[in-house]
């Protein structure tokens, strides 16, 4: 689901409104803003909270979850039949709960002991699951952030493309995306410029449970300077894939892919001074980026201009000096991009 499509949905309207929060043409972002409220009360009950890894622990105990990691078929089952035996019910079918497409699942408990917690976050962290692990944690709070219906259950984080997913579950991956990298703890240590390296030093010091591409986007978004993150691929002009799909792939000489910024993520430094690469661009053929794609270096940097880059329409982009960082990803090329 789009961003402007879940401004818009009903569901999220009706939640912000069982939130307490007044009505607004943007309820998303009002949602956020709440949560925002909730776990900065959490932190100043815990004033020497410094990393994420830290945060996440402190907002799992006070919205009452336990995290609950499944590593392998064997820790399953454990889990399973613990809980099965404290009365958890449930808990029967959690082999099911947890299918290919679900990465997490929450129980509310109702045979607790008095001091136990109310909730119990079961986290697939088996094969490619457990590099998304730290995401899901946060997803399976964002749920907990947002909760109003006393009497549900359970809920779960599955796995779907965006376009496809409940309203409640595309609301959650914002607020999850949002706390799992918390500008205020970010911030403290960026410093000097940033780099891939400089992402994954301040990874292994805030959350090193957290995935490096996750990483690399919630840090660059946190960064208190403007940046854009940009993945480069082969692709098509949105027009030629539009009508490739129309025209049911019958085409005399097919639209050639060329290497084109397929994502394009811009901090809120940068969208405050107008420092802007529009998705779907085509990428520079004097870039480092194309120089790097091409095979030429695992990965390279350069002062570049952003008047390099042309629309679909033939216009340019500002004349303006940046520095440009490429390296080889598996599926294309990543890049930070830095005004100078």
């Amino acid at each position: 689901m789009a961003t402007t499509a879940l401004k818009r949905s009903i569901k999220i309207h009706a939640l912000a409104g069982d939130l307490g929060i007044r009505a607004s043409s943007d309820p998303v972002r009002e949602i956020v803003r709440f949560c925002e409220k909730r776990i900065r009360r959490f932190l100043r009950d815990f004033p020497d909270c410094a990393t994420l890894s830290d945060l996440l622990q402190i907002a799992a105990s006070k919205l009452g979850t336990r995290f609950e990691e499944i590593h392998s078929d064997e820790d399953l089952e454990e889990v399973r039949a613990r809980y099965l035996r404290q009365g958890e019910k449930a808990f029967a079918e959690l082999h099911e709960e947890l299918s290919p497409q679900v990465f997490g699942v929450t129980f509310r408990r109702i045979n607790k002991k008095s001091w136990e917690l109310p909730f119990v976050s079961v986290i697939d962290c088996r094969g490619e699951k457990s590099f998304r692990s730290y995401y899901t944690k946060w997803h399976e709070l964002g749920h907990l952030l947002i909760l109003t219906d006393q009497m549900r259950l359970t809920f779960r984080r599955t796995h779907f493309e965006l376009e496809d997913k409940d309203p409640e579950e595309a609301l959650v991956d914002v607020i999850a995306g949002t706390f799992g990298f918390l500008p205020d703890l970010v911030r403290p240590q960026a410093t000097g410029q940033l780099t891939f390296d400089r992402i994954e030093e301040i990874r292994m010091n805030l959350c090193p449970e957290a995935s490096q591409q996750a990483s690399l986007i919630g840090i660059a978004k946190a960064w208190p300077t403007p940046c854009i993150l940009l993945q480069a691929q082969m692709a098509l002009k949105r027009g030629e894939k539009r009508d490739l799909i129309q025209s049911g792939f019958d085409f005399r000489e097919a639209p050639k892919e060329v290497l084109r910024a397929v994502q394009v993520t811009p901090n809120d430094a940068a969208r405050t001074v107008n420092f802007v690469i529009f998705p779907n661009m085509r990428i520079p053929t004097r870039s480092v980026i194309s120089e790097v794609f091409s095979g030429n270096n695992v990965d390279a940097q350069a002062i570049e201009n952003l008047s390099w880059w042309e629309s679909s329409d033939g216009s340019q982009l500002p004349d303006v000096s940046v520095l440009v960082q490429a390296r080889s990803a598996w599926d294309g090329v990543q890049a930070i991009i830095l005004l100078q």
